[in-house]
């Protein structure tokens, strides 16, 4: 039978068996929403590079810092941590077709959350 205990076990079976891959490829790779029934789940999985040459860097962080100033932040947030609900948020991504909850974060897990701008100028 599938539960979230099990869930939480296999997922961090999983991320310690992952652990090298992500090192050996400089990438890291990141659990998102997981759904389940008593028989199956599924969860999404995102890959990203760790490995940039220092102008991707510099370009990524200058659309980043942009992009937080457009929201009334004076420096990038991305990156940026806080703490909700006994949770560490970690900002990772603007959505900006979003007007009511542009900003997403990550906690550990792999959850993600839709806060609004309001929220996040209150903790960062």
């Amino acid at each position: 039978m599938i539960t979230k205990q099990k869930i939480t076990t296999v997922q961090e079976k999983i991320k310690q068996a992952i652990a090298q891959i992500e090192q050996e490829e400089q990438v890291s790779i990141k659990f998102g929403n997981r759904s389940y029934n008593n028989s199956m789940y599924s969860t999404k999985m995102t890959v990203t590079t760790t490995a940039q040459d220092n102008n991707t860097v510099q370009a990524v962080d200058s659309v980043n810092t942009r992009m937080s100033q457009s929201y009334g932040f004076s420096e990038n947030i991305i990156g940026k941590t806080f703490v909700s609900n006994g949770k560490t948020h970690t900002i990772t991504e603007f959505k900006t077709r979003n007007r009511k909850y542009p900003v997403i974060t990550n906690v550990a897990g792999g959850s993600s959350y839709k806060h609004t701008l309001e929220t996040i100028k209150r903790y960062v």
